[in-house]
């Protein structure tokens, strides 16, 4: 029997201009399948249907090459009916047509209020027709990818949902999609997909810069600015080989002396390519992520597409690539720098052995959530 997985988002390379990071999707909903015994979903979208309707939406447009033929054949493994309609979903809920419901939770913003999207709405009225059809709280499953389900959402819908989160209370990607990511980097033989000999010293940023909008609790570090010029700085002086990327909504560019290169979130075929040729993943995120133990999406992104994440904080993660202060984040590129390509192999693999074992750390002690 299938089960649905809700997203706000799409699977494809979409150029639909909003936050979400697509393309750890496929791990996390693999992860999902190993971890809750699943066999196939069905994909629902919270985007309204006229922004839906205004795309051509696409099954499976990954780029040519044998990291988006993983994806290809995970997406036809995972996925039976993609994107279906708002009154489909609701219908399949009520004739319980469903194993369990995947719902990623979904709040209100100013972003989405500014745009009129009701995609807020749409979640509570799923799970308000799941329980009214005979879904118990353990088939109703809410995915908190990001800890900001607000106190009223448990107040409400406490007693009729079992709320879950990725990388805290089970693994936000399969280890089967992982070590096939693996696999494809760190192969000797370079026509099985081997990206280091080729691979630029580029390093990204992905992700908005200024939270202010952001409610109570949910902004980023308030280090963030200071840490983006202590980088810009760093790289200033590097030739083209060698640039930072800033992956960011058009507002946000503002807040950045203009780095070598930028790439807009909704150009997703940028950023595959910007990814999939570049070395370092920046990871400069909620203090709440550091503090509760949470992986974000972007340190998957990162190992899916063969880079090391150098994180601010996140000793627990991988304390060689941890930084606190200018001279540590000085120090970590220094080594990068000096690598060659099967150092910076050994580096990658270096990064995921130490997720693995934080992986095999966290089922020995539990849930860790302040």
């Amino acid at each position: 029997m299938k089960s649905l997985y809700s997203y706000f988002g799409l699977l494809d390379l979409h150029a639909i201009d909003s936050p979400g990071h697509s393309l750890y999707q496929l791990g996390l909903i693999d992860s999902i399948r190993h971890t809750f015994g699943e066999e196939k979903f069905d994909f629902y979208s919270y985007y309204p249907k006229e922004v839906l309707d205004s795309i051509n939406v696409k099954e499976t447009e990954y780029p040519q090459g044998i990291l988006g033929n993983l994806f290809i054949k995970y997406r036809k493994s995972l996925i039976e009916s993609y994107a279906i309609s708002t009154e489909d979903v609701l219908a399949e809920i009520r004739g319980k047509k469903y194993n369990k419901l995947y719902l990623k939770a979904r709040f209100r913003n100013l972003s989405t209020l500014a745009k009129k999207w009701k995609d807020a709405a749409i979640f509570e009225t799923m799970i308000s027709t799941a329980v009214q059809s005979g879904y118990s709280a353990d088939e109703i499953i809410i995915l908190d990818t990001d800890l900001s389900l607000p106190p009223a959402f448990f107040d409400q819908y406490g007693d009729h949902v079992t709320v879950t989160v990725p990388s805290i209370n089970f693994p936000g990607i399969s280890k089967q999609f992982l070590d096939e990511c693996v696999e494809i980097h760190t192969a000797e033989d370079e026509s099985a997909g081997s990206t280091f000999e080729t691979r630029s010293a580029d390093a990204v940023f992905y992700g908005n810069i200024d939270t202010s909008s952001y409610k109570s609790g949910n902004e980023k570090s308030s280090d963030l600015p200071l840490i983006l010029e202590w980088i810009q700085n760093d790289y200033s002086t590097r030739g083209e080989g060698e640039r930072f990327v800033a992956i960011c909504k058009e507002k946000d560019r503002g807040n950045l002396r203009v780095p070598s290169f930028q790439v807009a979130r909704n150009d997703r075929h940028g950023i595959w390519k910007t990814l999939e040729r570049s070395r370092i993943m920046f990871n400069i995120t909620k203090d709440k992520y550091d503090l509760n133990r949470f992986i974000p999406a972007r340190v998957y992104e990162a190992m899916i597409f063969g880079m090391i994440p150098v994180s601010y904080k996140f000793n627990w993660l991988s304390p060689a690539f941890s930084f606190m202060n200018d001279q540590d984040l000085a120090e970590i590129l220094k080594y990068l720098r000096e690598c060659s390509p099967s150092d910076i192999a050994a580096a990658y693999k270096h990064f995921v052995k130490d997720y693995l074992k934080h992986e095999e750390h966290r089922k020995i002690s539990g849930p860790r959530l302040s």
